[in-house]
């Protein structure tokens, strides 16, 4: 029992039977790339958003769509995203390196890139841009995907993950105002951004002064239901022989808030624990071992919060999702003035480490609040 492959899924794109749910979702990302509709998508880190565009894309795929898969991570300046954009437009829409070479001659003639290939010069290559060439040629490059698409009578779907890093390359609001420009008018392309940073992606697709305002669909991914999660989990052991009841199921989506990543994490150590069926002791074990293995993020985490920032932490983890105004909240947890709860709201908020919704507040790590209640404030979970 124990040499069968755990059927839960973290830490990577989660793919077929392992993909939980998100059917709304996914027509709806799926409807948008066909109505050539731009698409944000906005939500915490790890709610599974790459793992449903990227099922989202498979299926545009298979009706006739051209779909590549940027990833932005570790991109540091324009030259390295217009790179790394144009050889991933080449490489999707042409398999010949002869083709590849034509169509930079043709469509990028101010540019000179170089091309460096890989072990199998056939498939794998890379094009680089001389920094001076950037500022005479960028729009060439922006406007690539849409001369191919219409050359070859295609439909073509862009998408980029942790867009949101953009936001950091240097005079980063003349780059978007490039990119802007030159995407709103593509018929044939279609766009679809979306990162794990919210504080940062809502900035930039929310706020009227910034470039990419109302560019398209802003869709603000929620958590999958309850009855869903219940449902995968107790399919996902039965699929491997084990058990598990419903209540049992609730009582791990519900330990982490119905988290993607660590419902499935969790549930997994539940899993891999399991022979017959899943009890509260290998639930417990389970949990211990799940804050032991981020326990040392979390340190890092709690490290560099400044004094005051761990008071507030404190009063939210206790339980105080509002009123930190109050005179008894600033006395009790030491916070100093209103003022000041402001500014520590705003930090902890770009840290990406709490969260305000529907006027409370909240961290966005539900193991680290477990952690954090458990370290920090010596409460038993």
């Amino acid at each position: 029992m124990n040499n069968i492959e755990s059927p839960f899924v973290f830490g990577r794109k989660v793919t077929g039977e392992s993909f939980t749910d998100r059917e709304t979702e996914t027509q709806r990302l799926l409807n948008n790339f066909n109505n050539r509709i731009n698409t944000i998508l906005i939500s915490p880190r790890r709610w599974g958003k790459s793992s449903l565009v990227k099922k989202a894309g498979n299926m545009a795929e298979n009706e006739g769509l051209t779909v590549l898969f940027i990833d932005a991570f570790s991109l540091r300046d324009p030259s390295e995203f217009y790179a790394t954009l144009a050889t991933g437009v080449l490489k999707a829409t042409s398999g010949k390196i002869e083709l590849w070479i034509d169509m930079v001659k043709r469509f990028l003639s101010r540019l000179t890139p170089k091309f460096s290939f890989g072990a199998d010069p056939l498939n794998s290559f890379e094009l680089s841009f001389e920094l001076d060439e950037i500022e005479k040629g960028y729009r060439e490059i922006l406007d690539l995907p849409e001369k191919i698409a219409d050359e070859k009578n295609i439909r073509i779907v862009i998408c980029i993950d942790e867009f949101q890093n953009t936001a950091l390359f240097q005079d980063s609001l003349l780059f978007h105002k490039r990119l802007r420009s030159a995407w709103q008018e593509h018929q044939q392309v279609t766009y679809c951004l979306y990162g794990s940073r919210q504080h940062m992606m809502a900035a930039l697709f929310e706020k009227q002064s910034m470039p990419f305002y109302r560019f398209g669909e802003n869709i603000f991914l929620e958590k999958i239901q309850m009855n869903d999660w219940i449902a995968f989990i107790r399919e996902r052991f039965s699929a491997t022989g084990k058990n598990i009841t419903d209540e049992m199921a609730s009582k791990i989506a519900s330990t982490v808030d119905c988290h993607s990543y660590y419902v499935q994490q969790l549930s997994h150590l539940v899993w891999q624990r399991t022979y017959h069926t899943a009890d509260d002791t290998i639930y417990n074990h389970a949990c211990l071992d799940l804050l032991s293995q981020n326990e040392i993020l979390y340190l890092r985490e709690t490290e560099l919060l400044s004094e005051t920032q761990l008071h507030f932490l404190k009063a939210v983890a206790a339980g105080i999702t509002e009123n930190y105004n109050s005179k008894k909240v600033m006395s009790e947890y030491k916070m100093g003035t209103s003022a000041n709860i402001s500014k520590i709201k705003k930090a902890l908020q770009e840290k990406e480490i709490i969260e305000l919704s529907n006027n409370k507040i909240d961290f966005v790590d539900p193991v680290y609040k477990l952690w954090f209640k458990r370290k920090i404030l010596k409460m038993d979970l």
